[in-house]
């Protein structure tokens, strides 16, 4: 017996040993192909697997390689330990799943067919190493992630937002309009949302710090206290939210900030926001404050500034203050997307040096200007078409709008009050200056505008209509007015130099000179005209016949004039404006050699009926000159009349006749002058 137990013995010994040869040497491929034709047949995955490492020793042990799941899920090796298998009752328990070097496209992904005996699924733990995942424009590699206590199918029906705990690391995530890199990150889903307690990556060559909810069924994105700092931001055009998605944020602090972009770029940003909420096709939702280094947004440029965010999703509120254009300002703005408009509640600026540039608009067509204060200010302008600078600039203006091209008022108070050291457009200067200005529904009233111009004294005031055609009263008196700074901004083919004094007092509709009514005074001392030689040409038809009347072409009299320059002492022209007809009555003007008077009118609509005489020094008329018709086509006629004795003066009005003139008969003095 003995003998029989120790043979016994040996023989279960060297079974033993037998079956763990054989089930060490056994090669789990040669089960491949009918297991994947099995699985194939009576599932969805559409599977390939390369080699498989099974022993029958550990049965819930199995280690696969290449596998491919169709066109969306590959991976080099999948590692899977069972904690339980029980196939009657279709739960099943994974202990450990590890996948690594995985490629993962949701975009492409099927829902997975399973039998019912795989009708409940549990994982203990999910690992992956360096796993990269597509899904909607977003892109994640190097992902090392694990995933703990996670039933992803449920009575035959998958649940992937089940509750799990969760811990990782990506190398980089990016989207077109986001990049992230060396991601850290812990958390849980529960209840169908990704809570990460925390998430700290590295953004935009910065830092990012944040708690983050994500919630799939409400579509919300939620970042509590997140940290942002070094960031540097760029983009073509402004990011735009998801359709259907909301962004939140709780307690966000920005430090260092840059963003560039075509229409805004701005540096040394520093923020905190109080609360966001933002959801696609509107503005957020926000409070916060913040404060940057500069800014500039299209034309627009701030330097150091510090600003306070109140924001509904209707309009964007914004109060700025700090320093631009090297001086300060200060401001509280309101932007109203829906009506593309502007609201500027109040503006200040002060000591600021402003640049015009070429091309620069506005690129918002409704702005309404409640109130604006600029004391001290300068403008400049590089723009060749506009020869413009202003120094030691204050202006007022209260509650105006600019709309469809034009401005209005928005208040009974609307009005604009301004003054300035100094105005010069091109050659033409004006000095200490003020204005005051009142604008209504109907009309625009200035009261008051006084400055030194032209090397004299200007005063402006009356009212203008705003609607065609535009009916209104003007008040102008100007002073010792210097005729060279105008003839160098003119440029004409005729300089003049000289002083001016004007008197008008006109009304009517400005689009119908026919309406024109009232008074107007020109009168000038030593006026000198390039190419206007009126004493020769005076002198040369005194000496000729027009005894009797003759019409002479104005071009050929214009060509005379032309021979030599002339010089007036005094000028006269004066009397009533009627229906845009100016009547010309006891006007004059004295040369060197001759005085010249004036009757008739000139229709400001581009005619004249003029009666034009060369006077004696006895203030008869000697050479009658006749201009007809249109300025542009005049018709001239010359007549020397007979004259009485004693003659009948034709002009006896204040222009003296020229201490140089010639005494006694004028053409009988020309005339011996000429023999």
């Amino acid at each position: 017996m003995k003998k029989l137990a120790k043979y016994l013995l040996v023989l279960v010994l060297i079974l033993l040993l037998a079956g763990w040869l054989l089930l060490s040497v056994f090669d789990a491929n040669q089960l491949k192909k009918p297991v994947l034709g099995w699985l194939n047949e009576h599932t969805d995955l559409d599977a390939s697997i390369g080699d498989i490492t099974f022993n029958p020793l550990h049965p819930y042990t199995l280690l696969a390689e290449d596998v491919q799941l169709g066109d969306w899920f590959s991976a080099r090796k999948v590692y899977v330990q069972l904690a339980s298998l029980s196939p009657l009752s279709g739960h099943t328990r994974i202990a450990t799943l590890d996948i690594i070097d995985a490629n993962i496209d949701l975009d492409n992904a099927t829902e997975l067919t399973l039998p019912d005996n795989l009708a409940n699924i549990t994982l203990d733990e999910l690992t992956s190493t360096n796993l990269s995942l597509n899904w909607q424009g977003w892109e994640a590699k190097g992902a090392d992630i694990t995933i703990k206590h996670w039933q992803p199918r449920q009575d035959g029906a998958w649940q992937w937002w089940s509750d799990f705990t969760l811990n990782g690391q990506l190398r980089q995530l990016t989207h077109p309009a986001l990049a992230m890199a060396q991601i850290s990150f812990h958390g849980q889903v529960t209840q169908q949302q990704l809570q990460l307690e925390r998430i700290q990556s590295r953004l935009f060559d910065g830092l990012f710090d944040s708690g983050l909810t994500l919630d799939i069924p409400k579509q919300e994105i939620t970042l509590t206290a997140p940290a942002f700092s070094h960031n540097r931001v760029q983009f073509d055009e402004l990011p735009q939210l998801a359709s259907d998605w909301t962004l939140l944020l709780s307690r966000a602090q920005f430090t260092d900030i840059s963003i560039t972009s075509p229409k805004l770029t701005s540096n040394g940003i520093k923020a905190d926001i109080r609360y966001l909420e933002w959801q696609a096709g509107g503005l957020p939702d926000a409070r916060g404050q913040w404060q940057a280094d500069e800014a500039v947004l299209d034309w627009l440029r701030l330097d150091k500034h510090s600003g306070e965010l109140l924001s509904s999703r209707e309009q964007l509120g914004l109060s700025i203050n700090g320093q631009a254009y090297e001086g300060a300002f200060n401001s509280e703005l309101r932007w109203i997307p829906q009506q593309a408009r502007l609201d500027i509640d109040s503006l200040a600026l002060q000591g600021n040096k402003l640049i015009w540039q070429p091309g620069l608009y506005w690129p918002t067509p409704d702005v309404r200007l409640h109130k604006l204060n600029i004391s001290q200010a300068e403008l400049l302008s590089l723009d060749s078409e506009l020869a413009l600078s202003i120094l030691g600039a204050d202006l007022f203006i209260s509650d105006l709008a600019w709309s469809a091209g034009q401005w209005r008022p928005l208040s009974e108070q609307a009005r604009l009050e301004a003054s300035w050291n100094e105005v010069a457009f091109s050659n033409l200067v004006a000095r200490q200056g003020q204005a005051k200005a009142r604008l209504d529904d109907t009309e625009l009233t200035i009261e008051q505008l006084t400055t030194e111009a032209l090397d004299g004294q200007l005063s402006v005031s009356g009212h203008l209509g705003r609607y065609a055609p535009h009916p209104g009263k003007l008040l102008l008196e100007g002073q010792a007015l210097a005729l060279r700074p105008l003839s160098r901004w003119i440029n004409g083919d005729r300089g003049f130099s000289g002083t001016v004094n004007i008197s008008a007092s006109l009304d009517g509709d400005l689009q119908q000179t026919k309406s024109w009514q009232g008074q107007l005074a020109i009168g000038g001392q030593d006026i000198f005209i390039e190419k206007v030689g009126l004493d020769s040409w005076l002198k040369s038809r005194l000496a000729e016949d027009y005894a009797r009347a003759r019409t002479v072409d104005p071009a050929l009299a214009a060509l005379d004039l032309t021979q030599s320059d002339g010089f007036i002492y005094q000028v006269k022209l004066a009397g009533p404006v009627t229906q845009g007809r100016w009547l010309l009555d006891g006007s004059a003007l004295q040369s060197v050699r001759h005085l010249l008077a004036l009757r008739g009118n000139v229709d400001f609509a581009g005619g004249w009926q003029l009666q034009l005489g060369a006077i004696n020094d006895a203030g008869c008329r000697e050479l009658a000159i006749d201009l007809t018709d249109t300025w542009r086509t005049p018709q001239l006629t010359l007549h020397q009349p007979k004259l009485a004795t004693p003659c009948k003066p034709w002009y006896s009005g204040d222009v003296l006749y020229p201490n140089g003139g010639l005494s006694g008969p004028l053409i009988d003095a020309v005339r011996k002058l000429g023999e």
